[in-house]
């Protein structure tokens, strides 16, 4: 086991949960920042984008274009503000990808507080599948919530146990009230990920950085 993979548990056992920064690197016609994605899909499926008001960040708009590219036959796209747990489960479940993408902070906290999405990822997150979580969503899947607006840390729903995501901005270490947290709790971390971030989580330990850049992490106690 690397020291990657001891730090990134993750709740669940199913499929791949990638964690990306909101412009990942279009790195030419010949190679793409979805390649080693796609290189993990095993039979043909379907594409669903979960866009809060189905708004897709201009930001994100090559990294989404290249993957409807590749799925253009079988694209659905939902709003979780507008569709209850059901539907979207029951649409996800047919899904090979699903790219979550979009939205707020507060968007994404009201979508699981009130369980448009649940918080135990193995529901969502099917065998041979792929959950990409890209931009705000990323702060809402760890054990706790970094807020930057109001400099406040809240729960998160707890995909990935002691963790803090802070997606776009600085490095933990140089934020007082993040730092604070991390240091009074056993084997937790806080990491940033920057817009061309990309992190892969996979099933029994598998972690994988597809990016030049890496993250920058602050571990919490215990850690050896």
């Amino acid at each position: 086991m690397t020291a990657t993979s001891r730090i990134f548990k993750r709740r669940g056992s199913r499929g791949w949960v990638i964690l990306a920064g909101e412009a990942p690197t279009v790195r030419g016609p010949e190679s793409s920042a979805l390649d080693p994605i796609m290189n993990l899909l095993r039979d043909e499926g379907a594409l669903v984008i979960l866009a809060p008001g189905e708004e897709i960040p201009s930001s994100t708009q090559p990294f989404v274009n290249d993957l409807i590219e590749r799925f253009s036959d079988s694209l659905k796209i939902v709003d979780p503000l507008d569709v209850d747990q059901a539907l979207i489960l029951a649409t996800c479940q047919k899904a090979q990808v699903v790219l979550a993408i979009g939205g707020s902070l507060e968007d994404w906290g009201t979508i699981f507080i009130e369980e448009q999405l649940p918080a135990d990822p193995d529901s969502i997150v099917a065998e041979n599948s792929v959950f990409i979580a890209m931009g705000s969503l990323i702060s809402v899947l760890g054990e706790w919530i970094y807020d930057p607006d109001r400099d406040q840390i809240s729960d998160g729903i707890g995909w990935f146990p002691k963790a803090i995501f802070l997606p776009g901005i600085e490095a933990p270490a140089s934020n007082e009230s993040v730092r604070q947290k991390i240091e009074t709790q056993m084997k937790s971390y806080a990491i940033s990920i920057a817009s061309d971030t990309i992190i892969g989580i996979g099933p029994k330990g598998k972690v994988e950085i597809w990016s030049d850049t890496a993250p920058e992490i602050l571990l919490g106690k215990g850690w050896v």
